[in-house]
């Protein structure tokens, strides 16, 4: 059984392409839970009219006692709630699922979660996905070649501690990767870089190359893709005394998200390399910045620049 858990938040506008495009999964083994974060729309109408077709496979979870987490909350309220023995991956309200997403999602991850000796390890595998606009054309290029994603495996766990190149709308991962998840904590930056850091650390990530989804871009997007010529754009027109000032308050602020973030996983995985990390985070900027790249934490790329991830 594969689990959907979707978060779904005043989506009226896109939320019934995205369900019908799950009732068109070539693979039919599976169960779609949504947690409707306190929606004053129609999303509520949609939901039940698309539950009353399949009504062996949606699950609403009721939360009476609170509304608005937002997408992190809301995404860690359905992995606490959803226990259930199978596999799991996430869903955007918004997007457009291929009909074999499914399908060749859970074929990489048989194929990734078996080792040598014939056990079983946790495993994630993650999907490239196209990119489009509100109306759903193709504006050109994929999520990854847009974001600029440097996808190896060299040094994933230390990388993941830096950034997260794990989307979580193209995610599956297996039963034994949930349980040792058991929830997404507060101090995770976000559900999906966490999801990815505790597959990093304990098992196993595999990259489809294969766009499975239509990721939809539109002026309601709470996250979206990491475009860098823009960022450049808007980094140019900072260039001024309040500009700077931003942009140095922004990084410490990242900076202290990551940390925090790596010391709640070391402190609940007892984990070396995150204690390492923040022994090097703690250290002054040029001292953090030779020790990392020389350690794997950080890296040089055509994706990314060391000033951009050293703050």
């Amino acid at each position: 059984m594969i689990h959907i858990l979707m978060a779904v938040y005043n989506g009226e506008k896109y939320l019934k392409e995205q369900l019908e495009s799950i009732g068109r999964q070539t693979v039919t083994d599976w169960k779609l839970h949504i947690r409707d974060d306190g929606s004053s729309d129609k999303t509520a109408d949609i939901i039940n009219e698309f539950a009353l077709r399949y009504p062996d496979k949606v699950c609403l979870i009721d939360d009476p006692k609170r509304d608005n987490y937002g997408a992190k909350g809301n995404f860690a309220k359905l992995v606490e709630c959803v226990r259930e023995d199978g596999d799991y991956a996430f869903c955007d309200q918004d997007d457009i699922w291929d009909a074999d997403k499914l399908e060749i999602s859970v074929k990489e991850l048989r194929r990734t979660e078996r080792c040598d000796d014939g056990t079983i390890r946790p495993s994630l595998v993650c999907s490239d996905a196209r990119l489009v606009d509100e109306n759903g054309n193709v504006t050109g290029g994929s999520f990854a070649e847009k974001s600029r994603l440097y996808i190896s495996g060299q040094h994933m766990f230390e990388r993941l501690l830096l950034y997260n190149f794990a989307q979580g709308a193209a995610m599956m991962w297996n039963m034994k990767l949930h349980k040792l998840i058991k929830y997404i904590p507060k101090e995770a930056v976000m559900h999906d870089w966490w999801v990815a850091l505790v597959a990093a650390g304990h098992g196993k990530i595999s990259f489809i190359e294969r766009q499975l989804l239509s990721y939809r871009q539109h002026e309601d997007n709470e996250l979206g893709e990491f475009d860098r010529s823009a960022w450049k754009k808007s980094f140019a027109g900072k260039l001024k005394i309040s500009g700077i000032k931003e942009i140095i308050k922004n990084n410490k602020d990242l900076k202290n998200e990551r940390i925090l973030q790596a010391m709640k996983y070391n402190g609940m995985y007892k984990d070396r390399l995150a204690e390492r990390y923040i022994e090097i985070m703690k250290k002054g900027r040029i001292a953090r910045t030779i020790t990392g790249i020389r350690e794997g934490y950080i890296f040089l790329s055509k994706a990314y620049s060391v000033k951009y991830y050293i703050l």
